[in-house]
């Protein structure tokens, strides 16, 4: 459904340089700080950005033709919307861009919890608000299949953030396209199911979880719990083998240790010991220095395997007659 091909572009101050990836149905994920070019990747796939080289294609065409350009619903930070109309007009207004049939718009504001705003002008809103609203059309859109969003939880009315990631998970299962480009790596799983590591416009690594590329990190894995007995709980999980370090964070503990299952077996046998009346259980998303040093390690690993079999590959052709 998308597809890069060696692109390179520029918007200062972030570059591209001979990028190529792909995505298919489903939601996926561009996970990288402000300067290495996710929202210059949801540009580029939403025809908002010209190429200096390379060619992207969506949906089998290119995005700026006009029988693609309106099944791409692209939500940037700051979107911008008519300010003299009402927000009901301005999803009059989408619908006849798209060339779709117009929907009730109380109907599509509610998929988000926001159908209160349906007869405000847009001039009045929040940013928050706005935003919200440019979300709904895209996400609520009949015509659209290719969904590009940036930093979807950030500048974003509340009502609206507790309700997107299964609205956006709902369009993954009907065939669209979700690319998010996030700074943060528990939005990024909240999300996606497909993490591309972007690190100065360049590929550095992909997973279909971080917490798997985590898995090759120093820190192994760290699992949250928030208790009303914090103390006691942090004494349990200390007399565990599997768990290397324990802390206390306010009223969470955060173990580390290596195996995923084993860590919560030993903090489910400590809740028993300790007594503790649990409120919350997760595992803690990795921060993006830590992934990225991650996918350093699994590259690094890759390539000292690839060396090893080669240099015994060659002293097996030496020692033959």
């Amino acid at each position: 459904m998308i597809s890069l091909e060696e692109v390179a572009t520029r918007r200062a101050p972030l570059a591209l340089a001979n990028l190529s990836l792909a995505w298919g149905p489903g939601a996926h994920a561009l996970v990288g700080g402000a300067a290495d070019g996710g929202a210059l990747v949801l540009a580029v796939v939403a025809g908002a950005t010209r190429l200096r080289s390379g060619r992207v294609r969506v949906l089998d065409g290119a995005p700026t033709d006009a029988g693609i350009r309106p099944r791409i619903g692209f939500v940037p930070v700051q979107p911008v919307l008519p300010p003299a109309m009402s927000v009901t007009e301005v999803l009059t207004l989408a619908a006849a861009i798209r060339r779709e049939p117009e929907q009730d718009a109380e109907d599509r504001l509610r998929q988000l919890g926001i159908e209160a705003l349906a007869r405000r002008a847009v001039a009045t809103l929040s940013p928050e608000e706005a935003r919200a609203v440019a979300m709904v059309e895209a996400v609520t859109s009949s015509r659209v299949r290719v969904l590009l969003i940036e930093e979807p939880f950030v500048a974003l009315d509340p009502r609206a953030v507790t309700r997107l990631p299964d609205v956006v998970r709902a369009r993954a299962a009907e065939g669209w396209a979700v690319v998010i480009a996030t700074s943060s790596v528990r939005d990024a799983g909240e999300i996606a199911d497909d993490h591309v590591l972007l690190k100065a416009g360049a590929v550095v690594g992909r997973a279909a979880s971080l917490d798997a590329l985590a898995g090759f990190a120093p820190q192994g894995v760290l699992l949250r719990i928030l208790a009303e007995d914090p103390r006691g709980l942090a004494a349990a999980l200390a007399r565990e083998e599997c768990v290397e370090a324990v802390a206390r964070r306010g009223a969470a503990v955060v173990a580390r240790g290596r195996d995923a299952v084993e860590l919560a077996r030993a903090a489910g046998r400590a809740i028993v010991v300790s007594g503790a009346r649990v409120t919350e259980i997760r595992v803690q998303p990795p921060s993006l220095d830590e992934v990225r040093a991650a996918a350093a390690g699994v590259e690094a690993a890759t390539y000292e395997s690839a060396l090893d079999r080669t240099r015994a590959s060659l002293l097996l052709a030496e020692r033959r007659p």
